[in-house]
């Protein structure tokens, strides 16, 4: 063992890294340290932090599309933010695999919550993805994705259909979160709706990034929001 690539720096992927350097002397790399995808606001409180390795620190990062090669192998970076702010995939290339880690998974919708992520970083990297010509990918949860690009498509489809929904709520009368998670996901558990709602949040940030709708200061869990007129 070489190296270590870790994609991002959720408590499910990389504290390992740090025992497996001790074990093996490989050079650890990863595009950086965690940090949020955008800077706290005033009093809000980073609900994910518990689930965040802030102790990981790479021997290399790994800017956009660099290259590392071993022996008989070689690795593209592919950054993919969205998930998590130091979100990276990796290419092995000349084979047509790309390890996605979170940001494609076969078995569930990779989880976008603010300030931990960002849905505009997330769609803007699930479109680089498509572009790609991989045959295969091997997510860091659930099984290979053996047909990638029809597959995030459809992910990028219940994406856009999950932003419709908050649309259609807001224009129907809901302002809060906590009403639009209560029908939106009427049929999940209640214990779940937390969060839903932090979900629901990273939507909102982008629509009101773009304009779509409107509320008072920043978007927040706790804000009110109202379409634009």
């Amino acid at each position: 063992v070489s190296h270590i690539f870790v994609s991002h720096t959720h408590r499910d992927h990389s504290p390992l890294a740090a025992r497996l350097k001790q074990d093996t002397g490989a050079i650890v790399l990863a595009e950086g340290r965690h940090r949020p995808a955008r800077p706290l606001r005033i009093g809000e409180v980073n609900p994910l932090d518990a689930s965040s390795d802030t102790a990981f620190y790479p021997d290399i990062a790994l800017p956009d599309d660099t290259m590392v090669k071993g022996d008989g192998w070689a690795i593209r970076t592919v950054l993919t933010p969205g998930h998590a702010a130091n979100h990276a995939a990796f290419a092995l290339e000349g084979t047509g695999i790309l390890f996605s880690a979170d940001h494609v998974m076969g078995w569930s919708t990779s989880i976008v919550a603010p300030p931990d992520g960002a849905m505009a970083d997330y769609m803007a990297s699930l479109d680089r993805l498509i572009e790609r010509d991989d045959r295969l990918l091997l997510p860091g949860h659930g099984g290979p994705v053996t047909a990638p690009r029809s597959f995030m498509r459809e992910l990028k489809t219940h994406r856009r259909m999950r932003e419709q929904a908050i649309l259609e709520r807001i224009r129907s009368g809901d302002r809060t979160i906590k009403d639009m998670v209560r029908a939106i996901y009427r049929d999940t558990d209640p214990s779940l709706h937390g969060a839903a709602g932090l979900s629901v949040l990273a939507h909102l940030e982008d629509l009101v990034a773009r304009g779509l709708i409107t509320t008072d200061g920043d978007p927040a869990i706790d804000g009110i929001f109202a379409p634009i007129t």
